[in-house]
């Protein structure tokens, strides 16, 4: 019973582990940020490249609250919901008034 007890214990603690791993990945705004934001906003992408230090966090805030992106263009079936709050949230984390200012683009 012991044995049965320790190997069930093994099996739900790799299956939360992959779960959590994934979930960390897959809300990672940085990450989201250069990969998704980064097909339109570097290289030939139609868009300027930026840096989160472009802006305030309470700009950031504003662009977000306002769904400014909007005007150019619609960015609501490229983005989830969960993806939108990451990057925001990464973007706010790292704005120019920031604790930590991160001047890296997309370049």
């Amino acid at each position: 019973m012991l044995r049965l007890t320790a190997k069930f214990a093994v099996i739900i603690f790799a299956c939360c582990s992959f779960y959590i791993v994934n979930v960390s990945i897959a809300l990672d705004g940085k990450g989201i940020y250069l990969n998704k934001c980064g097909a339109c906003h570097k290289g030939g992408g139609q868009a300027k490249a930026f840096a989160p230090t472009k802006y305030a966090s309470t700009q950031w805030n504003r662009f977000f609250r306002r769904n400014k992106h909007k005007r150019k263009k619609d960015i609501t079936d490229i983005f989830t919901v969960d993806e939108v709050k990451a990057i925001k949230k990464y973007l706010c984390d790292h704005a120019a008034d920031s604790d930590q200012p991160e001047a890296v683009g997309l370049r």
